[in-house]
């Protein structure tokens, strides 16, 4: 695993984070709504503490869609890219878009969550833990 800082940004530029420590609990949602606000078979997120996740730079509004009651997707208000997500029910922790980070970074996917509702074309080619929901 690759240990903090780390930086991420928006494919503009305009929005810019750290994170402090590691990227643990790397998972890969095949739900609906990832696969729509991504626009691809589904969505690689990093879910860390608030506390260790740090703006350092936000030139351009960040946007927050309440895609469902309670949890709310950020995308860059100037390039559209998902920024993290982010729930009232764990509010201690956000979930970071990894395509958001260098491609350097090591980082261990440990499962596929929600893929009950994956794609019909989406196909899954490892031996990764399957959730047909989300997993704790």
């Amino acid at each position: 695993m690759t240990e903090g800082p780390l930086i991420g940004s928006c494919l503009c530029g305009s929005f810019e984070f750290q994170v402090h420590g590691s990227l643990n609990n790397v998972r890969l949602c095949h739900c609906d709504l990832c696969r729509r606000a991504n626009g691809s078979a589904f969505s690689a997120n990093a879910r860390i503490p608030v506390k260790s996740w740090e703006v350092l730079r936000s030139q351009a509004p960040v946007t927050e869609y309440q895609s469902s009651p309670g949890a709310w997707r950020a995308f860059c208000s100037v390039c559209g890219s998902p920024l993290y997500a982010r729930v009232e029910w764990d509010p201690d922790t956000i979930r970071i878009r990894l395509g958001t980070l260098p491609r350097e970074i090591q980082a261990r996917i440990v499962a596929h969550v929600w893929v009950g509702s994956m794609a019909a074309w989406d196909r899954i080619d490892d031996d990764l833990p399957r959730y047909d929901r989300g997993a704790d």
